[in-house]
């Protein structure tokens, strides 16, 4: 066996397999892993509360909040600011960049998607889907009749329905569009 000189909370690993699938063995895996995030065992910090402060100060940096006090300090002679005339307030640099990496990485068109559901086009929807499913269910005798008497018995009057039941959902979503739907897109799309 090969002798480390490294500290570690962790236990050996170069163990039998039967030993890795013991309870105790994984208790003294995942107490060391609590050891190194959230205790301070080693003198180094907690390393989750390290990882947490140090993003939340890249984000202070992304919106252009940071602390300006490192600034005044730099400039001061002696602790004394008033001899400079200067506006204190963080320039909004790295905001720009983070739009152009952020806009280049999740710039996708997006379309919008309305959907009525009050009680008046929910009963309007159900309505024309059921018409839809009569079509379906006597797309038999309706050819008959219209080729005998040249009658049209359909009920929805459209002429791309499914042809099927399966495809009534996909029909639904795609092709039907109530005119509320349609002005509230148009709305929400011109904001």
């Amino acid at each position: 066996m090969q002798a480390t000189t490294t500290y570690s909370t962790f236990p050996d690993q170069v163990v039998p397999a039967a030993e890795k699938a013991t309870y105790e063995y994984g208790l003294k895996v995942a107490r060391a892993i609590e050891g190194e995030w959230f205790r301070n065992s080693q003198g180094t910090g907690y390393r989750y509360m390290t990882n947490y402060n140090n993003f939340h100060n890249l984000r202070l940096y992304a919106r252009a909040e940071q602390p300006v006090q490192k600034y005044k300090d730099e400039l001061a002679i002696n602790g004394d600011l008033s001899y400079l005339n200067l506006d204190w307030k963080p320039v909004p640099i790295i905001p720009k960049f983070v739009d152009i990496v952020v806009n280049g990485m999740s710039q996708r068109s997006y379309e919008v998607k309305a959907m009525a559901q009050d009680p008046t086009s929910l009963k309007k929807r159900t309505e024309y889907a059921q018409r839809i499913v009569m079509d379906i269910e006597n797309r038999d005798f309706n050819a008959v009749v219209m080729e005998e008497f040249g009658i049209d018995m359909t009920e929805s009057r459209d002429k791309n329905t499914p042809e099927t039941l399966e495809d009534l959902p996909a029909h639904m979503q795609m092709n039907y569009k109530q005119a509320i739907e349609v002005a509230e897109e148009e709305v929400i799309s011109q904001i």
